[in-house]
């Protein structure tokens, strides 16, 4: 059973009551908690691997409480990813499990009081994900900006909860539970962590949502994680031989290309200013030799 064989990097999340409640009301809820936490696994998964993706399927559920389970399936591993790890999705697994325990509970406890209890969280995430010790990967580390708006928006769900209900969380790394009590201080923790600028810098594959025919303008749109994101292109070399038609780029186009990445935060601000700058473009590649895969993967 698939179950059996994964269960050690699989978990529970549970929606607690009492008495009666409205389905569409509770499942909505339900819902809503899986957005948090699967956003937690997207932005760590990407942050190893940009081409793996993660999804949950369903294996069981109880209605004494909204009791589910749910199994983590990792697809589009390389072959020659983590050559030194002998199970490199089991490493995977474990570890978002791990991350999802490790910010719930700092939830549950009202841990993060403080810039240096922020950076525990953080911290204690990050030596996880470096345990792998690949000499092939170069692995981005969670910053404080999203381990504390994580936190954040998983209290702001808990807020939506009445007085007697809770989410539960399951998993072999630990347990944790949210109720409506549970907040962070954003204004003071954001005035604590100061101004500060995070670069970091690697190399992407990334899907062109916009195409710059007409002018010299060096920003173009790109899909990443999902979501849109501005790029200025700073190789003017490829930039030239591109308006110059030496370079033809078709709807649904990928660019795989050095992708610099700054993070400005300011105690104003909630979130950090992203920036995003393509320092040198490799190769323009059709959307058949990347997409095709995801819809086999579909219907394995």
């Amino acid at each position: 059973m698939i179950v059996e064989e994964k269960k050690e990097y699989d978990f529970e999340l549970s929606l607690n009551f009492e008495g009666h409640k409205s389905p569409s009301e509770a499942f909505g809820q339900l819902a809503k908690m899986y957005e948090r936490i699967y956003a937690i696994d997207e932005h760590i998964l990407y942050s190893i691997l940009p081409q793996a993706k993660i999804n949950y399927e369903l294996s069981d559920i109880e209605f004494s409480s909204i009791k589910s389970k749910v199994i983590q399936v990792i697809k589009f591993i390389p072959n020659d990813f983590l050559k030194d790890i002998l199970n490199p999705t089991a490493w995977l697994g474990h570890l978002l499990v791990f991350a999802k325990q490790r910010i719930l509970k700092a939830v549950e406890t009202d841990e993060v009081q403080t810039k240096r209890d922020l950076e525990k969280v953080t911290a204690d995430i990050n030596n996880k994900i470096k345990e792998v010790g690949s000499s092939n990967v170069l692995i981005f580390e969670v910053n404080n900006y999203f381990i504390l708006n994580t936190i954040n928006e998983i209290g702001i769900e808990g807020k939506r909860l009445k007085k007697l209900e809770s989410y539960e969380y399951k998993s072999k790394s630990g347990n944790a539970k949210i109720k409506n009590n549970n907040s962070v201080n954003m204004a003071k923790l954001l005035f604590e962590l100061g101004d500060q600028k995070i670069e970091q810098q690697r190399i992407e594959t990334l899907k062109i949502k916009s195409l710059d025919l007409l002018s010299d303008r060096s920003k173009w749109e790109f899909i990443r994680i999902g979501k849109k994101i501005e790029v200025k292109i700073l190789h003017k070399e490829w930039l030239d031989k591109y308006h110059n038609r030496s370079i033809i780029i078709q709807p649904g186009d990928y660019l795989k290309l050095e992708l610099k990445i700054t993070f400005i935060s300011s105690p104003n601000s909630i979130k950090p200013i992203v920036t995003y700058e393509a320092l040198q473009i490799f190769e323009v590649i059709p959307p058949k030799k990347i997409e095709p895969d995801d819809t086999k993967e579909l219907f394995d």
